[in-house]
């Protein structure tokens, strides 16, 4: 099984029958006005033209400085917003992080459950793994904390 043409049988030759099926002579696609144009529905009557590549580029940005009422109020609206963020996620941080310390000190019994002291601290950090997400523009956890 050295020949590695398509026509050679994956399998080991068995008692069933193979067909090849081929077609010596290709078929030309006529439409109703009788071109060989494919693309004649579409309004191309002279067949597909590629058109040139467009030069805007939208992940760049051609402002050499900030112009207008409109980008200063984004400014001064956004940037409070995004230092809120990022001080909800610190300390989000560390809120979670030292009751994860609390809860876990001292746990020797890894066999056994958490006892329900354990476990209420525990939930210290699942409200603040949500609040990282909320840090992070995910809003809808606000159904699913309480």
């Amino acid at each position: 099984m050295s020949d590695h043409s398509l026509s050679t049988p994956l399998l080991p030759p068995s008692d069933h029958t193979i067909v090849s099926i081929s077609n010596p002579t290709p078929q030309t696609s006529i439409n109703s006005n009788g071109s060989n144009n494919l693309y004649c529905f579409l309004g191309a009557e002279n067949g597909y033209e590629v058109l040139e590549t467009s030069t805007i580029d939208p992940f760049r940005n051609h402002t050499s400085k900030i112009e207008g009422v409109y980008e200063w109020v984004k400014i001064v609206v956004c940037l409070p917003i995004a230092a809120l963020r990022l001080v909800i996620f610190g300390v989000s941080l560390v809120i979670g992080y030292i009751a994860t310390r609390c809860a876990l000190f001292g746990w020797k019994d890894r066999e056994s459950p958490m006892p329900r002291w354990r476990c209420g601290i525990m939930w210290i950090t699942r409200v603040s793994a949500r609040c990282i997400l909320f840090s992070f523009g995910y809003f809808s956890f606000l159904l699913l904390v309480f």
